[in-house]
């Protein structure tokens, strides 16, 4: 198809494939590798991929790499050999509290509760104006430092009590709604307290009453309700008989319960287990986390700090020992790391802090002892020192691939003071390696005089980076250069090069190949996904388009165009490859209306356009290779 005599008319479609591939090449290229090396090592140290990605982060700073570079060095490299599975978190039983067990005689308290309820109560005050003065209820009363309240009983006809009232309280006195003494002052018991009557504890209150044995329960799980709202604790009681009825105390373990959840959280979570030797009495006392970190019961704790050998490994027996000998020889704590041996041939490892409690004299009376489960944090050290092997290692393959990507470059390219030049044409190249090695790719170019007197320039662009593109690169020159010889347009060309990047690599790539005839003044070209090149004459500079083909091996069979434009003298046609325009923060097709803007007005000579190109559009040498590549028509 020609063009006419002039330009080729713009096709705003034209370079939707480049535009895609640059996306594909820039956004999406770095965040798949992060991705992928995330997910590898989140499997390598057992971790959630959020922790794995902080680990990453570290080993990028830790190895001076950017964090993309870092991740292909992780994504790529392979485990030496397969970690064991991970110890399984040591973790105390944990305590579930519940009620006690309703006491035989249930149905009968509840009748009991149902009766009380639609008692009548109206003499109760009478009942409690008629008592007589009761010394010992207000000597217990004013003695007791926990809540406490004077029940008098209240009977049936035939002499049973069935409920109590309350006749006075201390100022101390709080049930487990918060009521005190001018709330509960004159009510029943069963009524503002029907947890009396369910737990037993009314059974044992009319028991001291009648036999006048004092009692004492607890700590007990005890629950209550009123208007539909239950509440429990633990709580400790006493009773004993008084003239008038029996005086009760009572204390609830709030504070207490609070502390020992929050302990029980503390050694869960933190994985610290306390412990304590009685030097003198031969007591041990050992938290549960303790003896979940040791692998045995609380009750199967050793009894002296020197049976602590028997549940460590013993190829670290020797430390323990030693470590303890420091303890009692010099009475200052000690720190020391051990394993503990679980099955299977696992190890537990244990950070443990000891030290001693001294008398008054300075001798030890009994020892501390802290300790707390480091396993996850050894493995993922571990891990992570064996990652960072890996990464170094994979990090001398790809510097040693990439020096040979470099070497292979420039031994398959001419210098660009020694391009060959064509028939009616005059030729400059620029081919500028990136700047840092890991991002060598697979750009070329080539020129070659035919047979009949016609020139063959093409510049190209394989996809990827280092060996394998510089590998790429050289078969997709070469074998054109072989088959230009045959003197076919370059639309039969390039889909002859087409078929030989399917059968012979798994890769794509762009090509743009022209042919000049001097004597027609006749460029034909043919392009594989490549971007558009740019005509420069008399002052303006615009993209020649045709319709997009296929890149290189992403179809195969597919047929290429040749397009024709007729050249005069001082045409210059501009080549170059993605690395002059492509950004990540802008779209392709405004990196070559930037080229065209830039080319506008160029000088003559074919240097100096190159010069312009660099200069004007200032692209990343870093990032990818850049060519440049100019012909002029004499």
């Amino acid at each position: 198809m020609s063009a006419g005599e002039g330009t080729a008319p713009a096709d705003d479609g034209a370079d939707a494939p480049a535009a895609d591939l640059s996306d594909l090449r820039g956004a999406v290229r770095d965040r798949a590798l992060i991705a992928e090396a995330r997910g590898a090592l989140a499997g390598r140290l057992g971790v959630p991929p959020g922790e794995a990605l902080q680990h990453l982060i570290w080993l990028a700073r830790d190895m001076d790499l950017d964090l993309p570079e870092a991740a292909k060095l992780v994504a790529r490299g392979e485990p030496d050999k397969e970690e064991a599975a991970p110890d399984a978190p040591t973790r105390a039983p944990e305590v579930e509290e519940t009620l006690n067990a309703r006491p035989p005689g249930e149905a009968e308290r509840e009748e009991m509760l149902r009766s009380v309820t639609a008692a009548n109560t109206s003499g109760d005050a009478e009942l409690i104006d008629s008592l007589p003065d009761d010394a010992e209820a207000r000597s217990v009363l004013s003695a007791t430092l926990d809540s406490s309240a004077q029940l008098i009983p209240v009977r049936r006809d035939d002499g049973r009590v069935y409920d109590f009232i309350y006749a006075d309280l201390n100022d101390r006195a709080r049930d487990l709604f918060g009521r005190g003494a001018e709330e509960l002052r004159g009510r029943r018991l069963l009524r503002t307290d029907p947890g009396t009557a369910l737990s037993g504890l009314f059974d044992s209150y009319v028991e001291v009453l009648e036999k006048g044995e004092p009692y004492h329960g607890g700590p007990l799980v005890y629950s209550t309700a009123q208007e539909g709202v239950s509440k429990s604790s633990r709580m400790t009681v006493r009773a004993v008989r008084v003239p008038t009825g029996i005086c009760i105390s009572w204390r609830y373990h709030f504070e207490e319960d609070r502390a020992r959840r929050r302990l029980n959280r503390v050694e869960r979570l933190g994985r610290l287990g306390f412990g304590e030797w009685d030097l003198i009495g031969g007591e041990v006392e050992w938290s549960d986390q303790m003896a979940a970190n040791y692998g045995v019961s609380v009750a199967e704790a050793p009894s002296s700090p020197g049976d602590l050998a028997k549940v460590v490994a013993p190829a670290d027996i020797p430390l323990v020992e030693d470590a303890l000998q420091t303890l009692f020889t010099r009475l200052e704590p000690v720190e020391v790391e051990h394993r503990v041996a679980l099955s299977g041939g696992r190890y537990r490892s244990l950070w443990v802090f000891a030290e001693p409690v001294l008398d008054s004299n300075g001798l030890p009376v009994s020892v501390n002892i802290v300790s707390q489960d480091i396993t996850r944090r050894r493995r993922i050290e571990r891990a992570l020192s064996q990652t960072r092997r890996q990464m170094q290692r994979q990090q001398v393959r790809m510097t040693e691939q990439q020096r040979l990507a470099a070497t292979l470059r420039r031994a398959i390219l001419p210098d660009d003071d020694d391009v060959r030049q064509l028939p009616g044409m005059d030729v400059a190249v620029r081919s500028l390696a990136a700047e840092s090695a890991a991002r060598i790719g697979g750009d070329w170019f080539a020129t070659r005089v035919l047979p009949d007197e016609t020139g063959l320039f093409a510049i190209g662009d394989v996809a990827g980076h280092g060996l394998p593109a510089a590998e790429a690169m050289a078969r997709s020159r070469n074998g054109l250069l072989g088959l230009a010889s045959t003197g076919e347009p370059p639309g039969r060309l390039v889909g002859w090069l087409n078929e030989l990047v399917n059968d012979t690599e798994p890769t794509t790539g762009t090509a743009l190949v022209g042919k000049y005839d001097p004597a027609e003044r006749l460029l034909t070209w043919a392009s594989a996904g490549h971007l558009p090149p740019v005509l420069l004459r008399g002052g303006t500079a615009v993209e020649l388009q045709g319709e997009p083909d296929p890149m290189l091996g992403a179809l195969a069979g597919a047929e290429y165009e040749t397009h024709e434009i007729r050249l005069y003298p001082d045409d210059v046609v501009f080549l170059y490859t993605d690395g002059l325009v492509e950004r990540r923060d802008a779209d392709i097709t405004e990196g070559i209306d930037r080229l065209t803007d830039v080319l506008r007005d160029a000088p003559a000579d074919l240097k100096q356009v190159l010069d312009r190109a660099l200069t004007g559009m200032r692209p990343d040498r870093a990032a990818d290779d850049i060519t440049l590549f100019a012909v002029r028509a004499r």
